[in-house]
């Protein structure tokens, strides 16, 4: 099977010759000599800072605006604070409520303050948006997808940061969505949306790439394998440029879509237990930057979750954790989000229930939020995403100013 593009781990950028390169000292006076810094070497420390501290130091001076607000250094912020410290980007959980064809409830809240307290309600940050009609799709590297009108044939989809408010253009969709899919593709740098699209007049579904970019565009490729089941968002695996999804024929299988040449591959979503259980409802997603998958057994005792070590490698496939069932999970499928120290955070039930699970003390939460419906109410979608300085391609606004006007309250 072709193997899709790997990355490469950045090299540090070079900076300009214009980048600050004096640190000041609280012991240096006027007859001393100030110390100067490699650009190498500034450029390595602000790239250790949170994005939120960041945005403040775009304040220092005209060079040091010029270089954090660059899109190299945003895209470096992003892939290193993520893979060396997840407290660096400040992951967040974004959701909506949708009710009756209408996105009635919109906002985020911090992982980590639910984690060190699940037991107290957990702040919620709402967003009023006017007209109420977009809908979460996914996210990558901070920018959320944002799907709107999604019930109806003159819907479209555009990209917003909610860190610092900037929002794209909206990419005409003009057809129904069964599969989608929303990543980066590193080697052209761009951002694209895969997505399964039926039209009124056509006999079968087109499958479209929207590219974001300056001059977008849109581009019909071989149609995506049939048969997928499950979750119909597709899952970016960080690394690999790739969407995957979960089909069935004789077997379950991970469809690939490999964003850089756009084409499909698939591999087996082989789960060799060694108790030799069977398993069912495979959800796939992205735990510890490795493609991972959670299932349920035949005999409904417990779930499993598995990560791919080796992208594309069947045999790389090892289960990482086994999860007893809780009374009140009894029926649900479990999709993991996120792993925090020893803390897995999960979505049941097609997303309408979050919960928090200890893997040190096999103990489920039920995390309570502020401002949301009852967690048992249906159409409650939860999607992870970090803080960035990354801004969507297209002719970036603020969100203020854009069609769709996302405001914090």
């Amino acid at each position: 099977m072709e193997q899709p593009h790997d990355y490469d781990e950045r090299k540090p950028l070079r900076v300009t010759s214009n980048t600050p390169k004096l640190l000041l000292s609280s012991t240096v006076t006027s007859s001393q000599p100030l110390l100067v810094l490699p650009d190498e070497l500034l450029t390595e420390i602000l790239t250790r800072l949170p994005a939120r501290l960041l945005l403040r130091l775009r304040s220092v001076c005209r060079s040091w605006r010029t270089l954090i607000s660059s899109s190299q250094f945003a895209n470096y912020h992003i892939q290193r604070s993520i893979a060396a410290d997840p407290s660096l980007s400040g992951p967040r959980v974004a959701f909506h409520h949708s009710f009756e064809f209408n996105c009635i409830t919109f906002g985020d809240f911090s992982l980590q303050s639910l984690v060190e307290n699940p037991s107290e309600p957990t702040e919620v940050v709402l967003f009023e948006e006017r007209p109420r009609c977009h809908e979460i799709n996914s996210s990558c590297n901070g920018l959320l997808c944002m799907h709107g009108g999604a019930h109806s044939l003159n819907n479209s989809i555009m990209l917003w940061n909610p860190y610092t408010g900037l929002t794209s253009q909206s990419l005409k969709i003009r057809g129904f969505i069964w599969n989608s899919g929303f990543g980066y593709d590193h080697v052209n740098d761009k951002y694209k949306l895969v997505a399964v699209v039926k039209q009124m007049r056509d006999r079968k579904p087109q499958t479209r790439i929207y590219t974001f970019c300056g001059n977008p565009s849109m581009r019909t490729i071989q149609d995506m394998p049939c048969g997928v089941v499950g979750d119909e968002t597709g899952v970016f695996v960080p690394g690999t440029a790739t969407l995957n999804w979960v089909c069935q024929h004789m077997e379950y299988l991970v469809i690939s879509l490999d964003l850089v040449k756009e084409t499909f591959s698939e591999f087996s979503l082989s789960l060799k237990d060694p108790d030799n259980k069977t398993f069912d409802f495979p959800q796939l997603c992205v735990l510890r930057n490795c493609l991972a998958a959670c299932v349920s057994h035949d005999e409904k005792t417990h779930w499993s979750v598995w990560l791919m070590e080796e992208y594309g490698v069947p045999q790389s496939w090892t289960k990482f954790a086994s999860i007893s069932c809780h009374p009140s999970l009894s029926g649900h499928h479990l999709r993991p989000l996120y792993i925090w120290e020893n803390y897995v955070l999960m979505a049941a039930a097609a997303y309408s229930k979050i919960v928090l699970y200890n893997l040190d003390h096999d103990v489920f939460e039920f995390p309570v939020l502020e401002h949301t419906p009852p967690s048992n109410k249906l159409g409650l979608y939860f999607c992870i995403y970090h803080e960035s300085l990354v801004s969507p391609p297209y002719r970036s606004l603020p969100s203020t100013s854009s069609q769709i006007q996302l405001i914090k309250p």
